[in-house]
């Protein structure tokens, strides 16, 4: 008969087994993936796999600049790229604006504005740019458990379309000022629209109260950082003429 403490020890060793298992399917688990990224944790590192894409070929300074963004550790070149970085946290942006109550504060703002104009910049050197946006295009890289050192970027290459002469020749409609017109598709429109996108997005995750239907409400929304960097840098984006936007932070 199999005494107690044997008992004990088997359960014990079960336990450690189980545990183990747990611990290694967490870290084989993605903690992020779309169509051509995936992000695992791996031991104290985080791995970002590019999946071998046309797109991902296309947009090889969108990820060379994303790279810089998120300060790579290593980076392998072959049927795939990994990216092997350090970061404390990944979450999306829609996490990281319910846990600052849907009020997103000025320094994540500013840094998803900078981040996302390096990353638009490298982009249109190769020919491309960017449709439009949603909160579910960015993931958030907390450096730091205190979210002070973190990257917010753009990671959607879905939505990466060839420029030519500056304009989208775009095959479906989507959502800005200036395809409000449109009866039929396709149709040419300019880059400058993913300006207003972008400044739609920040605004709302500064203040979601206001419907943005014009310069005065976007004014309403961005109350809280009136007059600041950002508040202009903002209105310089949400022009509704599309040549009068400018994506700048001065």
């Amino acid at each position: 008969m199999m005494s107690m403490k044997s008992i004990f020890s088997i359960h014990s060793c079960l336990g450690n087994f189980y545990n183990y298992l747990i611990v290694n399917k967490y870290i084989l688990m993605p903690i992020y993936q779309n169509n051509n990224i995936e992000i695992h944790k791996k031991k104290e590192h985080f791995v970002l796999t590019i999946k071998d894409t046309p797109i991902n070929k296309e947009a090889k300074q969108f990820w060379e600049k994303t790279c810089n963004l998120i300060d790579f550790n290593k980076k392998k070149t072959g049927k795939q790229t990994k990216i092997l970085f350090d970061a404390h946290s990944i979450e999306t942006l829609p996490s990281l604006l319910k846990t600052k109550k849907y009020k997103l504060s000025y320094r994540h703002a500013k840094l998803l504005f900078i981040n996302f104009l390096l990353q638009m910049n490298s982009l249109e050197k190769e020919g491309l740019g960017i449709i439009n946006l949603d909160l579910n295009d960015f993931i958030v890289v907390n450096k730091e458990a205190a979210r002070y050192g973190s990257c917010l970027i753009f990671i959607n290459l879905d939505k990466i379309y060839p420029l030519e002469d500056n304009h989208f020749f775009l095959k479906k409609p989507f959502n800005s000022p200036e395809t409000e017109s449109f009866t039929d598709i396709p149709v040419k429109i300019h880059k400058n629209t993913i300006y207003y996108s972008i400044g739609t997005l920040i605004t709302y995750c500064i203040n979601r109260e206001n419907e943005l239907k014009d310069e005065e409400t976007f004014r309403l929304s961005l109350n809280s950082i009136f007059e600041s960097k950002l508040y202009y840098g903002i209105m310089r984006c949400i022009k509704i003429n599309p040549n009068e936007r400018y994506y700048l932070y001065i």
